[in-house]
């Protein structure tokens, strides 16, 4: 996905967003819970909450700000953008009843990666993660041009998040090469403490990163000799799979395609 300009947001609109994102983390908020993030008058606040109870993404409800079921269409349509997206979903449900791991296909937006599907239920907060730090971050960023990698990092850091997440920019290149050449990256405690994982890119109707694929699960239930081969040709052997599909698929999934206009 392209790069944002800062220059071109409008400060109302981005204030009214983190203010849905803070209702949401916090999972039903009180107005002086929000008062205490944001620095902003009672009035002005009152002003956007009004506008979004007015248009459902919001409702008020004893005594708190809720996400309004009318969010979810948001979700949904986002979710549903692209039919590769249903295609990918219909091939990885299998994986985890064939191997007990966790499985999730994931996208890159705004250079953050988003959980499309994932086999467990997940915490709603655990849905948008960093690109340095995950099994499918670092391979879709394998496989990305390194000023669009650079973008990223420029835009959201390395965050550290656990003691084995990588915080400099140079090893986190030198770990992109490794996995260009092997095919798929490794998440080793990275993002998760006692959590590992393996990801892998699918590539879309035109060529170009459609997300990526994973696999992992607790390192108590998963050993690292088992998910570093058969999880692997498991990973690869199904991402084939779900090529082969869209390309099967391809007059059905043109819209996919970038339009001449």
């Amino acid at each position: 996905m392209g790069k944002t300009n800062k220059e071109n947001v409008h400060s109302t609109t981005e204030q009214a967003i983190r203010l849905l994102d803070a209702i949401r983390r916090a999972n039903g908020a009180t107005i002086s819970d929000l008062l205490t993030e944001f620095d902003t008058s009672r009035s002005v606040l009152y002003t956007h909450l009004n506008t979004l109870t007015n248009s459902g993404l919001v409702i008020r409800e004893n005594g708190r700000y809720w996400m309004g079921i009318r969010s979810k269409e948001f979700s949904v349509a986002a979710e549903t953008r692209k039919p590769s997206y249903q295609l990918v979903k219909n091939e990885i449900q299998y994986l985890e009843d064939e191997f007990e791991a966790e499985t999730e296909f994931l996208v890159e937006e705004a250079g953050r990666i988003n959980i499309l599907y994932h086999s467990e239920n997940i915490d709603h907060n655990r849905v948008r993660l960093y690109a340095h730090n995950t099994a499918a971050g670092k391979a879709i960023l394998a496989d990305l041009p390194d000023q669009r990698v650079h973008e990223i990092l420029n835009q959201h850091g390395l965050p550290q998040q656990t003691e084995n997440t990588i915080t400099d920019r140079d090893e986190l290149f030198n770990e992109l090469e490794v996995i260009s050449e092997r095919g798929y990256a490794y998440n080793n405690n990275e993002c998760f403490d006692g959590y590992h994982g393996i990801g892998a890119t699918v590539d879309g109707i035109d060529g170009s990163v459609l997300g990526a694929v994973t696999l992992g699960g607790p390192i108590y239930r998963i050993p690292e000799n088992r998910l570093k081969n058969e999880l692997v040709d498991a990973l690869q052997n199904t991402i084939n799979e779900i090529e082969k599909s869209i390309e099967a698929n391809r007059s059905n999934i043109s819209s996919e395609l970038a339009s001449e206009d």
